[in-house]
């Protein structure tokens, strides 16, 4: 009987019964250093708030003063990182570290009780993008957003006006855009005036994120040119692949060589492609492709796919493979050259020949 009757208390509390709502968990997924704010909507006159990162007390706010107030937390690690909005109840982590990882509950008391909760997950942080000049690439937010949420996209401090977004149209910004109807920002064929700071602010229903990306654009070697039989080496520009959850090489529409940690497949996939057999070698460290034994009908357009939870990047490599000049070239070339001289000397002596006999001088050739 006492069992049926706690079972019948918590059921009325969870529905609403007693006044308590109480939302879904949500996700936050932010990078490190990124600054998130856990969103509360606006909250009645005379509240009483208290944010927990677990079971400790890290801000409040009381219905007597209306002051907020926020705790360094355990280990002191939200000290100077915690902000309390005094009109709406939400709460700003700022700088955010791994060690922020963890469940967030906010307890609003006023005419109705109110109980959101918030896993926040933290990322390492990517430092920068390394691209070259025609490359393409997605900076990933990790967010899904809805037609009323905020998306404001940066190139340092100026807003990037984004086709599909604002409306605005832009000639230096044209070749760039949000990626499938997601906050995602794509760039196709990316220039070097385009290298800096992107940041990016999605403001939702349960949220505002603050993220920060690098780009360095630099040249480098679009098509690789060998004779045929040496090998031909494309290269990711990377010297580690830990970073990326899946590496790509394709050419002609065939997937020819991949890295993928989430299927757990590695190696080169001649089967989709006859014209390599066996000749495609990958690398465990950089995920580079080695085509060994070039051919000339290896010659075409090479397409890299690198992609994690941060960024997608694309790039397009052109080989040729050329035929080497026929073996008895050299040997004809310098036939040719001999004869040449030979005709040039028998020119010359039978020149002075008609000379000298115009003066009577007669001289005979052998």
């Amino acid at each position: 009987m006492m069992n049926n009757t706690f079972l019948l208390w918590v059921l009325l509390l969870v529905t609403g019964v007693f006044g308590v709502d109480a939302d879904e968990v949500k996700s936050v997924s932010v990078m490190v250093g990124d600054s998130v704010t856990l969103h509360v909507t606006e909250i009645s006159r005379g509240s009483n708030i208290i944010w927990k990162f677990g079971d400790e007390i890290i801000a409040r706010m009381n219905e007597a003063d209306g002051n907020p107030s926020t705790y360094d937390g355990p280990g002191a690690i939200f000290k100077d990182r915690l902000k309390l909005d005094k009109q709406t109840g939400s709460l700003t982590i700022t700088n955010i570290r791994t060690e922020h990882i963890g469940r967030y509950s906010v307890d609003i008391k006023s005419t109705n009780a109110i109980l959101k909760t918030f896993q926040v997950t933290v990322h390492d942080v990517v430092e920068s993008v390394s691209l070259k000049e025609g490359d393409s690439v997605t900076l990933h937010t990790g967010v899904k957003v809805q037609g009323s949420d905020q998306i404001v996209w940066k190139f340092g401090d100026q807003v990037i006006p984004i086709t599909n977004l604002n409306g605005i149209d832009d000639a230096k910004w044209r070749n760039i855009h949000l990626k499938d109807q997601t906050p995602d920002l794509g760039i196709n064929n990316i220039r070097s005036d385009q290298t800096g700071v992107y940041k990016v602010e999605i403001n939702t229903i349960s949220m505002v994120l603050h993220r920060k990306y690098y780009i360095a654009v630099g040249g480098g070697v679009k098509t690789v040119s060998v004779m045929e039989r040496d090998p031909v080496n494309l290269d990711t520009g990377v010297i580690k692949i830990q970073g990326y959850d899946l590496i790509q090489w394709k050419t002609e529409g065939n997937i020819v060589a991949e890295i993928n940690k989430g299927a757990n497949l590695f190696g080169p996939r001649d089967v989709d492609d006859l014209r390599f057999s066996g000749r495609l070698h990958l690398s465990r460290e950089t995920g580079g492709l080695n085509i060994s034994d070039s051919k000339t009908t290896d010659s075409g357009d090479y397409h890299l796919h690198m992609s994690n939870s941060a960024y997608t990047l694309q790039r397009t490599i052109r080989v040729i493979v050329k035929t080497p000049p026929q073996s008895g070239a050299p040997s004809g070339i310098c036939g040719a050259g001999v004869r040449l001289v030979v005709w040039a000397v028998t020119v010359f002596f039978a020149a002075r020949f008609v000379d000298n006999k115009i003066k009577g001088v007669s001289v005979k050739i052998k």
